[in-house]
């Protein structure tokens, strides 16, 4: 089965994402997420977001601080496997574009909950090479 693809509308020089979709990428991150971070996940996907994506990006740096472009990768990593693991297992394709189009991919909360999570699977995976969080780096 394909996934269906990820779609927005433009009115009136606003985003819209269908309610079904927004639902969809919300579970999947509640449902995903390790157990020690659900409050954090929750924080996240409940915080009012800053509308201009450049402000996000700059609170979010002075979030990290020297941190920074750490966090950044590991996030950004993170997410991409996500987007990957999700069209692979569950046909819900365009996690990638949904973090962008809301605003999320840029709000310091979520690339915060994004890095601990990138974190704990590095640690998990050291310690059971074939037990991982999520599947490994290259595939998909």
């Amino acid at each position: 089965m394909k996934p269906e693809p990820f779609t927005v509308r433009y009115e009136n020089g606003l985003v819209l994402v269908s309610s079904e979709a927004d639902a969809a990428f919300r579970k999947a991150l509640m449902d995903g997420v390790p157990t020690p971070l659900r409050a954090k996940m929750m924080d996240a996907l409940s915080a009012p977001l800053q509308p201009n994506a450049r402000k996000a990006m700059r609170e979010a740096q002075r979030h990290f601080g020297a941190e920074a472009n750490e966090a950044f990768a590991a996030a950004s990593e993170l997410a991409a496997e996500l987007h990957r693991f999700l069209e692979r297992n569950f046909q819900l394709q365009g996690l990638l574009d949904w973090l962008t189009v809301t605003g999320y991919g840029n709000d310091y909360r979520m690339i915060k909950v994004f890095y601990e999570w990138a974190k704990m699977g590095k640690a998990h995976a050291e310690k059971h090479p074939n037990g991982i969080i999520l599947p490994p780096a290259g595939h998909g």
